[in-house]
């Protein structure tokens, strides 16, 4: 695969209506005064070659410099995302993330990368052994693109299908990172985290 010589990128999904939280959930400020897309971004920094938006969400300002990816016409969810960042970029590995994964950690992307391997398409992680994959803290090579292609035209917006292709692995998280696969989507998720 050659890893070493393809591109890292990272796409941030910011387009959801997050309507059960009751407004932008990648706006809600952390206990450091960013927000939690300005914490992923930092991040996600040291990692990739470049960070990309997906979605039509407002933005802090300081942020404002990021690409914005356009949706890709006629299809939406986490696909429109992928599709259109790996149609930008087809040549790169991609970091998928979605806005509402506020205690991500480096140790958890350091694992994630780690899972990269010769004739994997991507790594789809598991929280438990049987479990569902979580395919919105994924990494996907190039080659995925093909996969992803297949459910757009298929009709099927559900990327965590692609988990079902042979050439996905599905590591499982080791427990103590899994932390970073939680999301929060409503208010009395927020009020009860540890943020």
């Amino acid at each position: 695969m050659g890893e070493n010589s393809v591109p890292l990128c990272a796409c941030l999904l910011i387009g959801g209506r997050s309507s059960r939280m009751g407004h932008p959930k990648h706006l809600i400020t952390g206990k450091n005064g960013l927000t939690w897309l300005e914490n992923t971004v930092q991040l996600l920094t040291p990692f990739t070659e470049q960070i990309v938006l997906s979605g039509a969400g407002d933005v802090p300002a300081s942020l404002d410099s990021l690409l914005r990816l356009p949706d890709v016409p006629g299809v939406e969810g986490p696909l429109t995302g992928i599709l259109a960042a790996m149609r930008w970029q087809p040549d790169a590995c991609w970091l998928l993330i979605a806005c509402d994964m506020p205690n991500i950690s480096s140790a958890a992307i350091e694992w994630l990368l780690a899972q990269r391997a010769e004739g994997s398409w991507g790594i789809v992680p598991r929280l438990q052994e049987g479990g569902f994959v979580e395919p919105l803290l994924a990494v996907y090579e190039a080659q995925a693109k093909y996969y992803f292609e297949d459910l757009c035209s298929s009709g099927i917006l559900r990327i965590s299908m692609v988990a079902r292709r042979s050439k996905i692995a599905t590591p499982v998280v080791p427990v103590k990172l899994c932390h970073s696969w939680s999301n929060i989507n409503t208010p009395d998720e927020l009020s009860r985290s540890l943020l």
